[in-house]
């Protein structure tokens, strides 16, 4: 929590902040030249003032509020609750390097380079080593065999071999592409709301 925000306004901002999102989440659209099961939604951007306003402890209860709401509503769903599982380690990846720079260096500069950072981390940290050491090895043992789970890569691109290979192409440019949407919505906003973001600082 920052110093200049109370605990009441805190959690009624966060909370403000978790409802936009989750509706946000709802609000999903296929990606083109991804499988179809990958889908583009933009919950970040509440998630992302929260995170650089309130700091990083918003921005991660937001996400799981989200996560948790969504998750509820659907079910287990088709993903069996692992696309909840990613999208709030996508999201833990994008802002706790966005926030805690931020926090670092509470101006322009700061939520640029934060943001630099949070996009990159989330490419290569969620898009490519948790999807292979986690997430799809989920999908595989408790949704779809592996074996189809890159086989639906291969109907987009059929020189595809194997699950890093496909990652490496397929999720990690789009996760990189998805944050860097995200950031420059974020900057664009960020003038407008630059009163609320000031209670962020000292």
């Amino acid at each position: 929590m920052t110093k200049n925000v109370s605990r009441s306004k805190w959690l009624a901002l966060t909370a403000i902040l978790a409802a936009m999102s989750s509706v946000l989440y709802f609000l999903e659209m296929p990606v083109p030249l991804m499988p179809a099961f990958i889908q583009f939604d933009f919950s970040m951007l509440p998630i992302f003032i929260g995170n650089i306003a309130l700091g990083p402890l918003s921005g991660i209860v937001i996400t799981a509020v989200k996560d948790l709401i969504h998750l509820i509503i659907k079910g287990a769903g088709a993903t069996g609750g692992i696309g909840d599982l990613a999208d709030f380690f996508t999201c833990l990846c994008f802002i706790l390097p966005s926030g805690l720079i931020y926090k670092k260096l509470p101006n322009f500069k700061g939520m640029i380079i934060g943001l630099i950072t949070g996009c990159i981390a989330s490419a290569l940290l969620s898009g490519l080593i948790f999807n292979a050491l986690v997430v799809y090895p989920l999908y595989d043992k408790f949704i779809l065999p592996m074996t189809a789970i890159v086989g639906m890569y291969k109907q987009i691109r059929p020189s595809s071999n194997g699950l890093w290979e496909v990652l490496a192409i397929f999720n990690v440019p789009y996760t990189f592409l998805k944050c860097v949407i995200i950031s420059i919505l974020a900057v664009i906003i960020s003038k407008p709301l630059e009163s609320f973001l000031k209670i962020n600082k000292t």
